[in-house]
């Protein structure tokens, strides 16, 4: 597959000759990092899947624990399972690319080495994105905290059974809601045809490593994809304190706002109509939360001057920031009046 910054073909195991001849309805490619402790049991939920007709890539990307022993031992227990070595460390970006371009199967489908697919999840993605003529179709997410307590992402009301949703409905899933604040549709984990992402020579940008779902996505959508999102939960997401999306760092909101910025730039081609609103109106919300967090680290520094022009970045940042100021000031004399309250 053409593609942007893909790393070289480097080691492989796992795969016998017969596999090489055959084409799989599914490759499921898994980017591991430092993944020991989690890789086994998501690589069980592949092999525990209804449908079989499959091949898990696992690409190890120079893990400094045993990741890359246990995707071996992994891939020599079956023939479906291959572990590619990277001979340096890229980040999720360039290992996703390096499985895209190794994948066979028809469909793509996604899978972080910390997460796990309920074990009919192929079989329905597979024959609902047929059914439905898809490009993409995701499903909703089982989110599971380090308690073991899950919920849905997606309330029902929100995912159809199955139905289409265009770039801007993706932009706006993506857009902070209080009631839900583990809501994004850049968690998504779509099924994708492959012959979709080879004809428009798409991959990841591996100059992200963080969001980088989130531009691929916007990518696709560019490329007139058609997108489907299902209510049914059969990814299970495990949430985690040291994960890359556990909080947005001021790093990780730049790299959000140069997104967003790159494609306002060339937002002319093949977009709904609504699509150049939505994108505004998430890169507002990137700005305010972004200058929020400037505002943050300023006053804890005793910078309040640039503290000050920080909350100036145009009047949406400022008014976000006085709120989130007047917020914060409210919760802590709050706590203060309860913590000086005799028990």
């Amino acid at each position: 597959m053409p593609s942007r910054g893909v790393s070289a073909p480097e080691a492989s195991f796992g795969g016998g000759a017969e596999a090489a001849f055959q084409r799989p309805l599914v490759s499921v490619i898994l980017p591991a990092f430092n993944a020991e402790a989690f890789l086994a049991q998501a690589v069980q939920s592949v092999v525990a899947q209804s449908l079989t007709d499959w091949e898990a890539i696992i690409v190890d990307d120079c893990s400094l624990d045993g990741t890359l022993t246990l995707a071996e031992r992994l891939a020599a227990a079956d023939p479906r399972i291959r572990a590619i070595a990277s001979l340096k460390n890229g980040g999720p970006a360039a290992a996703r690319n390096r499985g895209l371009s190794e994948a066979r199967g028809v469909w793509i489908a996604l899978l972080d080495a910390d997460d796990a697919f309920e074990p009919d999840r192929l079989s329905r993605l597979v024959g609902m994105a047929q059914d439905a003529g898809a490009d993409l179709l995701a499903d909703n997410l089982l989110l599971e905290d380090e308690t073991g307590h899950s919920e849905a992402m997606l309330p029902l009301s929100e995912a159809a059974s199955c139905a289409p949703i265009t770039s801007a409905d993706f932009l706006r899933g993506n857009l902070p809601d209080p009631k839900r604040p583990r809501k994004s549709y850049g968690f998504l984990k779509p099924l994708i045809a492959q012959q979709f992402l080879e004809e428009n020579s798409l991959c990841y940008d591996e100059d992200l490593r963080f969001a980088e779902d989130f531009a691929f996505y916007l990518d696709c959508f560019a490329a007139k994809g058609r997108f489907f999102l299902c209510q049914e939960p059969l990814y299970r997401y495990r949430l985690r304190s040291d994960s890359l999306t556990a909080a947005h760092s001021i790093d990780d909101l730049r790299r959000l706002q140069s997104v967003d910025q790159r494609f306002l730039e060339h937002a002319g081609t093949g977009r709904s109509d609504d699509f150049l609103p939505a994108l505004r109106e998430h890169k507002r919300s990137i700005d305010q939360r972004l200058q929020w967090r400037v505002f943050i680290e300023e006053v804890k520094s005793g910078s309040w001057l640039r503290a000050l022009l920080a909350s100036l970045k145009g009047w949406h940042v400022f008014s976000y920031v006085s709120t989130q100021l007047l917020a914060e000031t409210w919760r802590r004399l709050w706590q203060g009046r309860l913590g000086s309250t005799p028990a």
